[in-house]
C-alpha cells in the first residue's frame, strides 16, 4: 500500500477512492466505507450516518472527518454544529497529512464551521476545476451554490460533472437541476429524463424534471410524473422524501385538489422528523400555500410552530429564516414574530459584505412584509414587497419555493380587508 512522505519524513497511509483520488491516514476499509458513504450522498440514501462510525475509527483521516462534519451542518440547524465539532478539530489536527485536494475541501468545511458559506463555496470551485472528478465535491459545491442564490455557480458544477461522469449514475440529475434553475428548461428535462434511465432511482432527477412541469405549468404531467417515481423513495433519506413529495403536493395544489394536499402533508410532510429544519420549512412553505388558496388547515400549524420557536436566534440561512418568522407571525403570540425581526436586524447588522448585504438589503425586508401581511395590512406588505421580490434569488431556494412570495404579494393585490385568522 502506497503512502505520502511528508515533511519531517512522517509517513502517512494512503489510499484511492473510487474516484480514483487518493485518501490520506486510511486504510482500504476506510476507502471502501468512504465509497459507500459516496453512493449514498450522491444517491440522497438513508444510511449516510455510516460515515460517523468510519471517520470515528481513522481519526488521522482529515478527508474523512472533513466530510462527517459537512454532513452534521448539512443539518441545517445549530445542532449541527455542535456534533460536527469534534470531526472539525480532528481535521485541523491533522491537515498537515492532507494532501493538495483534501486540504481544498477541509478549508471549505472550515469556513462553513465558520458560517462563510461564500468562502466554503469558493475553495470547492477550485477543487473541482483542478479535479473534477471529486463528484462529491462537485456535490457539496452545488450545495452552497443553491443556498447562497448562485446559479450560475451551480451551473459550473454541473459543467463539471459532465466532464468526467457522462453516464454516470446520479451525475446527469446533478447537471439536470442546474439547468433547470438557469432556465434552461428543455436541456434539464432532457437530462433529468437520461439520468432516471440511467438510475432509475435517482430522485434529485426526479425532482428537476418536476421543476421543469411546474415552471411550464404541467401540473397534471407533473402530478403523474412523480407518482411513477414515488415507490423508488421510500428507502431515500428524510430530505428527498419529504421535498419530492412537497413537490406531488404542489402539483396537486395547481390542480385545485386541496384535500388531496392536505392528505400528502399529513402522511408525508409532517411528523417523521420534526426536529429537522429541512422539514419545518417544508412544512411551513405547504400550509402557507394551502392557506393563500383558501384550504382550511386545522390545527397544523401549532406543531410547526413550536419547532420554529426553537429556531430563534440562530440565523444560519436567510431562506430558513423567512419561513421561521411566518410561523410565528401566524401563531400570533404578542409580540413573538417582531422579536424574531428585532434579532435578525442585529444579525444583518453584524455582518459584513455580501452577507450582510442579503440579510439586511433582502432577508429582513421580506421578512417585515410576512409579519405586515399576517396582521392584515396588505396595502403595506403589497408596496414592501414591489422592491424585494426581484433580489428574492439571494436568500436561496429554488424559484418553486420563491414563488410564495409572489403569491403572497397576489393575494394582497386581491385581499378583502378582513386579517387572517390567528392561532390563540
Amino acid at each position: 500500500m502506497p503512502s505520502l512522505q511528508l515533511p519531517g519524513n512522517i509517513p502517512v497511509m494512503s489510499v484511492k477512492d473510487c474516484f480514483d483520488l487518493a485518501i490520506s491516514g486510511a486504510n482500504a476499509e476506510a476507502a471502501r466505507g468512504y465509497n459507500r458513504y459516496v453512493t449514498e450522498f450522491l444517491s440522497y440514501g438513508a444510511n449516510l450516518r455510516e460515515l460517523f462510525e468510519i471517520a470515528d475509527e481513522n481519526p488521522g483521516a482529515p478527508l474523512l472527518n472533513a466530510h462527517a462534519a459537512a454532513l452534521h451542518m448539512a443539518f441545517e440547524g445549530a445542532e449541527g454544529w455542535d456534533f460536527a465539532a469534534p470531526y472539525l478539530k480532528r481535521m485541523r489536527d491533522h491537515a498537515n497529512s492532507a494532501n493538495d485536494r483534501e486540504q481544498l475541501f477541509c478549508a471549505a468545511a472550515g469556513a462553513w464551521a465558520l458560517k462563510d458559506f461564500a468562502g466554503a463555496l469558493t475553495f470547492l470551485d477550485e477543487l473541482t476545476v483542478r479535479w473534477p472528478a471529486d463528484l462529491c465535491a462537485i456535490k457539496w459545491g452545488q450545495y452552497h451554490a443553491f443556498n447562497l442564490g448562485d446559479h450560475a455557480a451551480l451551473l459550473r458544477f454541473g459543467q463539471r460533472a459532465a466532464i468526467v461522469h457522462e453516464g454516470a449514475p446520479y451525475a446527469h440529475g446533478m447537471i439536470a437541476f442546474a439547468l433547470e434553475q438557469n432556465h434552461r428548461l428543455r436541456e434539464a428535462e432532457q437530462e433529468g429524463l437520461h439520468a432516471a434511465e440511467i438510475a432509475i432511482d435517482d430522485a434529485w432527477a426526479h425532482h428537476a424534471v418536476a421543476h421543469v412541469m411546474v415552471t411550464e405549468g404541467r401540473a397534471k404531467e407533473g402530478a403523474r410524473w412523480l407518482d411513477h417515481c414515488a415507490h423508488t423513495w421510500e428507502k431515500k433519506g428524510t430530505f428527498i422524501r419529504d421535498h419530492n413529495w412537497w413537490h406531488a403536493a404542489l402539483f396537486r395544489l395547481a390542480l385545485g385538489k386541496h384535500d388531496e394536499a392536505l392528505a400528502i402533508y399529513d402522511a408525508r410532510l409532517w411528523g417523521e422528523w420534526p426536529e429537522f429544519p429541512q422539514e419545518q420549512i417544508g412544512a411551513v412553505s405547504m400550509l402557507w400555500r394551502l392557506e393563500l388558496r383558501g384550504a382550511d388547515v386545522g390545527n397544523r400549524w401549532a406543531p410547526v410552530v413550536e419547532q420554529a420557536r426553537l429556531r430563534a436566534g440562530e440565523h444560519l440561512l436567510p431562506f430558513h429564516d423567512l419561513h421561521y418568522i411566518y410561523a410565528l407571525a401566524r401563531a400570533g403570540n404578542d409580540g413573538e414574530a417582531e422579536q424574531f425581526l428585532a434579532s435578525m436586524r442585529r444579525h444583518a447588522d453584524q455582518l459584513d459584505g455580501d452577507a450582510g448585504l442579503i440579510w439586511g438589503g433582502v432577508c429582513v425586508p421580506a421578512a417585515e412584509c410576512l409579519v405586515d401581511f399576517i396582521a392584515g395590512n396588505y396595502d403595506s406588505t403589497a408596496a414592501k414587497l414591489v422592491p424585494v421580490l426581484p433580489k428574492l434569488q439571494k436568500i436561496g431556494g429554488s424559484h418553486a419555493q420563491r414563488h410564495v412570495f409572489v403569491e403572497t404579494y397576489e393575494s394582497c393585490v386581491t385581499a378583502e380587508d378582513e386579517p387572517v385568522t390567528l392561532l390563540r
